[in-house]
């Protein structure tokens, strides 16, 4: 028996996603495999988007318990009597944030003596807080072993404990639609078919350079006057300052916004429609949208920020620094060379399968 603890269906977004593409690659190798999620994660008060929640249905295949409140001490204990009695094998831990370092470090340290992993998204805040170090050490500390999706994190984590941590790059997640033929996506968009199209995707937060990246548009429109950049993804922050910067620079007819969570099943066409995703970031651990271009045959043009451009080369991405004359002649660049053929992204794909990340990970812990 192998236990997962974070979120999972019916909570939305890439950590869910991944924490559902283990569990069924688990399966797959023979492994019994249980998911423990929340009852409640964030606070309402606290969470920027508007729902916590997917309306996909749940997996029906997937033994997912919703035990642990955040906010609930007993339901710590609560769920660390449940772990105790299935005697697992391993359990493996999923960090992203500070806020639950509290929660998930206590219930680490109420277990017996199995095996503990963490799987370590991020190791610095994007938008650093108070205490946020100290609490990040509570946790570390009840593990016996860490992963990474970067050797920026790695190294970060090194700092910070004499664990052993081990990297792999962020695998494909499963379950992502195939790409359909790019005009087809582009008519039920309603863009121009002979227009470069690029995409930001994923959610708007202030460190993943909206603003930059409307600067290098304004730039690169005497290059490419009818370029078309689509921002796509639910905005946890104001998007008003990009809208008046877009206006005053006079690219309302370049850039659009569409500011819903796009579910799984709609995610190909977005991506089936560009020609170029781009990832503009200012600050970065690694990014959920790499293997997403990945799957879909895009190239990239990616900011050389924290592990977010790490492993990639052309012709699959461009590498630029983050500053908006840079990714404008890295997407004028990307736009005007010869694309990318099936081939360039095979080797990609085969090293970020979770097959692979899997069997690392059980040797890993198999070591400790």
């Amino acid at each position: 028996m192998i236990v997962i603890i974070g979120p999972a269906h019916p909570y939305r977004g890439g950590i869910a996603d991944t924490n559902e593409s283990l569990a069924y690659t688990l399966l797959s190798q023979g492994h019994d495999v249980k998911i423990f999620t929340f009852s409640r994660m964030y606070p309402n008060a606290l969470f920027p988007g508007k729902t916590q929640f997917s309306s996909k249905e749940k997996p029906y295949d997937l033994d997912i318990e919703r035990t642990i409140d955040s906010l609930r001490p007993k339901t710590w204990v609560n769920t660390s009597k449940l772990i105790n009695k299935l005697s697992p094998s391993l359990i493996i831990f999923r960090y992203w944030t500070p806020f639950l370092s509290p929660c998930l470090g206590t219930i680490a340290r109420l277990l017996k003596s199995f095996t503990r992993i963490a799987i370590v998204d991020n190791a610095k805040g994007h938008e650093p807080k108070m205490g946020e170090s100290a609490l990040l050490r509570y946790f570390l500390g009840s593990q016996d072993g860490l992963l990474s999706f970067s050797e920026n994190v790695t190294q970060q984590l090194q700092r910070k404990t004499q664990k052993t941590v081990v990297t792999h790059p962020h695998p494909v997640n499963q379950g992502l639609p195939s790409k359909i033929e790019k005009s087809r996506a582009r008519t039920i968009l309603g863009l121009n078919k002979n227009a470069p199209v690029l995409l930001f995707f994923g959610l708007l937060r202030k460190y993943k350079g909206v603003e930059v990246l409307i600067d290098a548009i304004a730039e690169l429109r005497g290059k490419l006057p009818n370029v078309q950049l689509l921002i796509v993804g639910e905005a946890y922050t104001s998007i008003e300052p990009y809208l008046k910067k877009i206006k005053t620079l006079d690219l309302e007819n370049n850039i659009s916004f569409h500011t819903s969570y796009i579910e799984d099943k709609d995610v190909s066409v977005w991506f089936s429609a560009s020609d170029c995703v781009v990832q503009p970031y200012q600050s970065a651990s690694q990014s959920g949208i790499t293997p997403m271009a990945l799957h879909f045959h895009r190239p990239m043009v990616v900011t050389d920020v924290g592990g977010l451009a790490e492993g990639l080369a052309p012709p699959v991405a461009k590498i630029v620094s983050p500053y908006a004359h840079a990714i404008a002649n890295g997407i004028f660049s990307v736009i005007n060379a010869k694309l990318p053929e099936e081939k360039d992204f095979k080797e990609y794909l085969e090293q970020r399968s979770w097959k692979k990340f899997t069997k690392k990970m059980t040797a890993f812990a198999q070591s400790l």
